[in-house]
């Protein structure tokens, strides 16, 4: 039987090293990158990490590593800390987009305050 609708998909990056976030304004170094199929709808981005002081962090996306070719502009989320381990923070992003070519976008972060060491994306996706 052939499947109607849309399936609902995620990608998970953990990179070997942690991207450390400082400063209030965003870095092109400071990015995660996601490979992803084409003709996609972009749905939700889920951020995971350490911090300090922090209170929010602001994503903007990107199809080049730079951080000029936007296609999800700067948005905010405040993080929300575990139960048990009040320095774990994740950051939640409902988004809408519609990616029609195959490639890697780019997730850049900057902070409001303190440090915030990133160490996992999560990236939901409809196809």
């Amino acid at each position: 039987m052939a499947q109607t609708g849309q399936l609902n998909k995620q990608i998970i990056v953990q990179p070997s090293s942690a991207v450390v976030v400082t400063g209030t304004s965003f870095d092109a170094a400071k990015n995660m990158s996601v490979s992803l199929p084409d003709n996609i709808t972009l749905s939700l981005i889920r951020i995971r990490g350490t911090f300090a002081t922090t209170a929010k962090v602001n994503i903007q996306v990107s199809r080049d590593a730079a951080g000029d070719d936007i296609i999800i502009p700067d948005t905010e989320a405040t993080l929300a800390v575990g139960i048990t381990t009040a320095s774990i923070g994740v950051a939640v992003y409902e988004v809408e987009a519609n990616i029609y070519t195959q490639g890697t976008i780019y997730i850049h972060a900057k902070v409001d305050a303190g440090t915030y060491t990133w160490t996992k994306t999560e990236v939901y996706w409809r196809q």
